[in-house]
């Protein structure tokens, strides 16, 4: 892959273009002492347009197109199934975004590291473009493992990292976000707190660079900030939006052309309404349903959790019967994506204090979602705590993103959560039926492709890719 030079041209052509609809293209680097403190102000805009990227056109949730929560009706039939092979167009259409956001990050980055006499400005966007890459990477990290760190902008090829090296990357970004973010003003734009709040996760979560007392100090800290709180009605958090739980969002617009939810909905819904009344339907406008909810995550969520009717929805017209997905609900596109929140926080607590400590901050957070507290050493053990953690969050932060990685983490953490991973496909050797399994895991015995081939079109520009991630 060569490492080119990619900023956001339009910045210095068009000023009044707004943070969602800059275009990107290749240009020759620009030297500090072209710019003014507005033209770093819109190129920190450009960051943020790059994060967004990523998340548009399907992106957001092909961690549950891939695992076990969405099938496909089109356009992922390989990610779907899991046969995704090195010359996929969408693989290599997701690592350009991702390494285009990046180096967007640091352009931003390196400029103001070159500035003689930074301001307090200037540090913190610094740092808001730090932690934006951080998360950029950890999604380079979540879905091929070992890939190149690229830290300035450069034009030649480079070999991958350990994927033990891109975590702590991360990390490094996430530390000086911390230490030199603005304070938080609004949950669209990065703080201290929010950067904080995605150490916690990283620091829990990630076996390569865990440390679970740290992280589960930070999650505490972000829990008795004051500003933000589990919400009493799940639903405030992605219809009425009035809910204090987001802590970081990525906005849009309705010029954005997102539509994450049109692809999600359920395409009966207008005739459903004209059949059973007005807002029979529940929380969802009309959708394309391109990518229906799998059943087995329909019939994980109990009728007792006040967090199914705005999580997913089951419609019967007819011969018509549908399964959705109704977080996204807005028609025109503009719903927000959360990058994280509280309902998060409590579980990356529990799970970080472990057991038996950590059954607090988990129950704490079930009984706000209408469940019954778990009791120790009958309903969760020692043995099963971290497959119930991952449980919960496969029902608390459905088509939020983190499905992906908590199958390979479960997959890495022994043989028994091997097994729970291979359990999750749609047919076990010498079964014939499995009604209540994913129809359309197929995660191989020897979990290879729970990582992504590096993008043949990648290794053609540089061979010093290789070697391929096993299996491909």
């Amino acid at each position: 892959m060569k490492t080119r030079n990619i900023l956001a041209s339009a910045v210095f052509s068009g000023l009044l273009l707004n943070s969602c609809n800059l275009d990107y293209n290749a240009t020759s680097a620009i030297a500090e002492t072209n710019l003014t403190e507005n033209d770093y102000k819109y190129l920190l805009i450009g960051v943020y347009n790059g994060v967004q990227q990523f998340s548009m056109g399907h992106l957001y949730y092909i961690d549950e197109i891939c695992a076990d929560g969405l099938d496909d009706n089109s356009y992922y039939d390989t990610e779907n199934s899991n046969r995704i092979v090195a010359s996929d167009s969408s693989i290599n259409s997701w690592w350009n975004t991702l390494y285009k956001g990046i180096q967007l990050a640091n352009n931003l980055v390196n400029l103001i590291e070159q500035k003689a006499d930074k301001t307090e400005a200037d540090i913190e966007m610094q740092a808001e473009a730090r932690v934006l890459r951080a998360w950029l990477y950890s999604r380079v990290a979540t879905f091929w493992g070992d890939a190149p760190i690229l830290l300035e902008v450069k034009d030649e090829q480079v070999p991958r990292n350990t994927e033990k090296e891109v975590w702590e990357q991360v990390v490094a970004d996430l530390e000086f976000g911390i230490a030199n973010a603005p304070d938080y003003q609004d949950n669209n734009h990065v703080s201290k707190t929010a950067a904080k709040a995605l150490l916690a996760r990283v620091l829990t979560i990630v076996p390569q660079v865990q440390d679970k007392a740290r992280g589960a100090q930070l999650a505490e800290e972000v829990i008795a900030d004051g500003r933000f709180e589990l919400a009493d009605n799940f639903a405030d958090i992605w219809q009425s939006k009035t809910s204090k739980e987001i802590i970081l969002e990525w906005n849009n617009t309705t010029t954005d052309s997102s539509g994450i939810g049109w692809f999600l909905r359920s395409n009966i819904v207008t005739d459903y309404e004209n059949s059973n009344g007005s807002g029979s339907a529940g929380y969802g406008e009309m959708g394309r349903y391109t990518f229906p909810v799998d059943i087995a995550q329909y019939n994980a969520y109990s009728d007792k959790d006040n967090r199914k009717a705005s999580s997913v929805r089951h419609l019967v017209l007819g011969s018509a019967e549908t399964y959705d997905c109704v977080k996204y609900p807005r028609y025109d596109g503009a719903d927000p994506w959360p990058i994280i929140r509280m309902g998060e926080l409590y579980l990356i607590s529990a799970e970080a204090q472990g057991y038996p400590a950590g059954i607090t901050r988990l129950n704490q957070l079930r009984e706000k979602r209408g469940l019954d507290a778990l009791t120790a050493g009958t309903d969760i053990n020692a043995d099963n705590f971290l497959q119930k953690i991952i449980e919960e969050r496969r029902l608390e932060l459905f088509v939020e993103g983190s499905r992906w990685y908590d199958l390979r983490r479960l997959w890495n953490s022994g043989a028994a959560g091997k097994q729970a991973v291979l359990d999750l496909r749609t047919l076990q050797p010498g079964e014939t039926s499995r009604p209540g399994a994913s129809q359309s895991m197929d995660i191989a015995e020897d979990g290879y492709n729970l990582l992504w081939p590096v993008p043949q079109t990648a290794i053609d520009n540089d061979p010093m890719l290789l070697p391929q991630n096993p299996g491909y």
